[in-house]
């Protein structure tokens, strides 16, 4: 792996396409940009429009590349869990090394077999992960690299979701001339991101991810995603009766949803959230206006939301964690809270320069890139790690020959006092 990486991750995602460009040092990442760019060629997971969002995609990198002083060339790829499906099988290899000792290629060996399993004409594997090693009657976790045996077993989870849709999202990148570095699902991803894995030795976690246009519920035990399911709602419903009621644009209606829509609210101030003017009358919208304008449409979703989580919500080992851009809505999680039963937890990243709710996935397709890189034997990055290294010492060098703050500063103070 290398010391020093730069890696672009790209989420296409309802209305919009999220672009994070990431420095990773000894393991460590470092955000460097983030990039939104609005975009109408989506219908929730769908591409409508390959064009208009191969126009968005590009519009992101170019900015993001600007800021770098370096083209970017590949991006990481989120693909929507859609049609999600798990198969798990079991792989052996003998070790035949001189010493009888696992090595990376080895588990690279099985790795690439797991590749080629067919899992059927209309899916695809998007991720192969291993959570069990088995050898000496010894069970690892982690990768048993180094340790001695004649016969190693794992037991490999291949990810899959649906081929077309995959394909599109492949498509669409490539029509924006950049190479796809590598894919990853959405629901896999925030669970990097958010540790989800780790927390489900012995629970259950139900992850949804509330964005504009769909939903994604999945459920994560025993450090493994048991299964996801789409939703075509969104929080674009609760917009649109926003919208509807006080006849608004679409765009106006998502931005006063976002900066003071209150979902669990009981008092009121009667504040102006809004004003404008239509046709010489002066219209306002207050804060209890806008509570109860949503209210009935929130309850709606809610309930849909705890129709279909319901046979997890009987377990009793269950926590519940929401994501995605839907979560900068105040009160989405006393709303769900009430109507399931169970603590519900908003999940913000706490990486410098990227903590709002929707960069959760593409921070995630980093983490997942990295954790990947030993088995894959790959340390690729998303631009020319020589011309950047080469422009960073360009910037230095031109730097120090221009005069700083603090010299213009004594050189105005001595001045003065010379005169």
């Amino acid at each position: 792996m290398a010391e020093n990486q730069i890696l672009a991750a790209l989420q296409i995602e309802s209305n919009e396409v999220r672009l994070l460009v990431g420095e990773v040092f000894n393991t460590r990442l470092n955000t460097l940009k983030q990039e939104t760019v609005p975009c109408k060629g989506l219908d929730g997971i769908r591409i409508v429009d390959q064009k208009a969002v191969a126009t968005a995609i590009r519009e992101a990198v170019d900015s993001a590349a600007s800021h770098l002083g370096t083209p970017i060339e590949s991006v990481l790829l989120a693909i929507p869990a859609y049609r999600f499906k798990k198969e798990t099988r079991t792989f052996s290899k003998v070790i035949d090394s001189g010493d009888g000792r696992i090595s990376y290629n080895d588990i690279r060996d099985m790795y690439h077999k797991a590749l080629t399993v067919n899992v059927g004409t209309d899916i695809v594997v998007a991720n192969v992960t291993c959570n069990v090693y088995k050898t000496n009657g010894i069970t690892y976790r982690k990768l048993p690299v180094g340790e001695q045996c004649d016969v190693l077993e794992a037991d490999i989870d291949l990810l899959c979701c649906d081929k077309m849709t995959a394909y599109d999202y492949v498509s669409v990148v490539e029509q924006a001339g950049l190479k796809v570095l590598d894919i990853c699902l959405d629901n896999y991803a925030l669970a990097k991101e958010a540790a989800l894995f780790e927390q489900t030795m012995r629970n259950y976690v139900l992850s949804i991810q509330f964005e504009k246009q769909h939903t994604l519920f999945s459920i994560i035990y025993d450090g493994k995603i048991v299964t996801s399911e789409n939703e075509n709602i969104g929080y674009e419903a609760l917009a649109k009766a926003v919208s509807q009621k006080y006849s608004l644009p679409e765009g106006v209606a998502v931005k006063k949803l976002i900066k003071h829509g209150r979902l669990a609210q009981t008092e009121f101030i009667d504040r102006p959230v809004y004003m404008w003017t239509a046709n010489q009358v002066t219209n306002m919208i207050t804060d209890r206006d806008l509570f109860e304008t949503l209210k009935e449409t929130a309850d709606y979703i809610a309930s849909d939301f705890q129709s279909l989580c319901d046979p997890i919500l009987q377990q009793e080992n269950v926590t519940v964690m929401v994501s995605g851009d839907g979560v900068e809505i105040e009160g989405v999680d006393k709303l769900l809270a009430d109507k399931f039963s169970k603590p519900v937890k908003c999940y913000y990243p706490e990486t410098l320069g990227a903590r709002g709710a929707k960069w959760a996935v593409p921070l995630g397709l980093i983490y997942s890139y990295i954790d990947a890189q030993k088995v894959q034997g790959r340390d690729e990055s998303s631009i020319d790690m020589t011309a950047y290294a080469a422009h960073l010492s360009g910037r230095v060098n031109h730097t120090s020959h221009e005069e700083g703050f603090t010299s213009r500063l004594k050189n105005m103070l001595f001045n003065q006092k010379n005169n």
